[in-house]
């Protein structure tokens, strides 16, 4: 599992949310073209059923507790979670390029 408090010192995870599976493939893609290997890369969503709180999700691997409230509404409505492993601080910054023009719903202060 992809997790933001085990990475190294250059290292962070980047989320963004996607209102549906499709999109986020697409955006999966894109990641890959720029470079981003299938192992940096982690999807989480619900497809049927009741949605998880992502509170504790989010926790557990090192994202803000605010992250998961501000993904929370979209994952109930069937939406999922895209997780970027950033290796090298100047990936950040292409990662979140990538996920903003494929869709991507990032938090607020990734968008400044």
């Amino acid at each position: 599992m992809l997790r933001a408090s085990g990475c190294g010192s250059s290292e962070v995870l980047v989320s963004a949310g996607f209102y549906e599976v499709f999109t986020a493939a697409n955006a999966i893609r894109a990641l890959n073209q720029v470079g981003f290997e299938d192992d940096d890369i982690g999807m989480i969503g619900v497809l049927a059923g009741p949605s998880i709180d992502l509170s504790q999700f989010c926790h557990e691997i090192g994202l803000p507790i605010e992250h998961a409230r501000y993904y929370q509404t979209s994952f109930e409505d069937g939406g999922v979670l895209l997780l970027v492993r950033a290796r090298e601080s100047f990936m950040k910054n292409t990662a979140l390029a990538v996920l903003n023009a494929k869709g991507g719903i990032l938090p607020p202060a990734a968008q400044q």
